[in-house]
């Protein structure tokens, strides 16, 4: 299987707004006084202590419908939305794709309510998954890492001999930074028949199928892109960026 990296279309005759921000929003304020579940998991994670990132991970337990984000006056109505730290937004077009392809184990689609020009937008549904940690699927000791964020934060001389999930969460904990990961390894525990699946700390990509995205380029589905291996890989030699490559076994 070949995973692309879904990303928001920014391309404005296909999203209508022309500075890159994206179509909609989550505001400081009203929303967040109305959504307290939001604020405390993604705007008071210092309140949680060191494990804040565990309700990120398992946000199906938490996740509850988004009723009036604010969306630019100019937006169009995709079929796809994304703007949130988990997931993306679906109308009942994709939803229906993606209903008909190898989900997590733990996902919802949960009701979201934009407001446009004071007028609510209705049909869409905030699609969330559950983050893979890696504890089970990957190959830690053949993985590779790139320690430049660290080395910038901590020093030249930082340094990290990562061989288990054990290991990788005790450098997470103890410099309050993941790792980055150049080359990420998956053993036999990974099901490779997935046609979605994201990582908790290895990443913060939502990673798709090329399955799945022959049914979405088929539906003439709208809002996003998709990045292949080649292109991302690419873009981050032209940025000095850190690419991570999917190993898998």
């Amino acid at each position: 299987m070949i995973y692309y990296i879904l990303k928001n279309n920014t391309e404005p005759k296909i999203v209508g707004v022309n500075d890159g921000a994206g179509q909609a929003h989550i505001q400081v304020g009203d929303f967040l006084e109305r959504n307290v579940w939001y604020k405390s998991i993604f705007h008071e994670t210092k309140l949680a202590g060191k494990d804040w990132w565990k309700p990120w991970a398992n946000i199906t337990q938490y996740a509850q419908p988004l009723y009036g984000v604010f969306m630019e006056n100019k937006s169009k109505h995709t079929d796809y939305i994304g703007f949130l730290y988990r997931g993306f937004v679906v109308n009942n077009k994709l939803r229906d794709i993606l209903e008909s392809v190898n989900l997590p184990k733990n996902h919802r689609f949960l009701e979201t309510t934009f407001l446009q020009k004071g007028k609510i937008v209705d049909g869409y549904w905030w699609f969330v998954y559950d983050m893979d940690t890696g504890e089970q699927t990957v190959d830690f000791a053949k993985s590779e890492y790139d320690l430049r964020y660290h080395k910038r934060k901590l020093g030249e001389d930082f340094s990290i001999n990562i061989r288990t999930y054990q290991d990788y969460m005790n450098a997470f904990y103890e410099t309050g930074s993941a790792i980055g990961v150049s080359k990420l390894v998956f053993n036999q525990n990974f099901d490779q028949e997935l046609d979605i699946f994201g990582m908790q700390f290895l990443g913060s990509n939502n990673y798709i199928s090329d399955r799945l995205l022959k049914k979405m380029e088929t539906a003439k589905i709208t809002g996003y892109e998709a990045i292949s291996p080649e292109r991302a890989k690419r873009r981050a030699e032209f940025l000095d960026d850190t690419y991570c490559e999917l190993i898998f076994k």
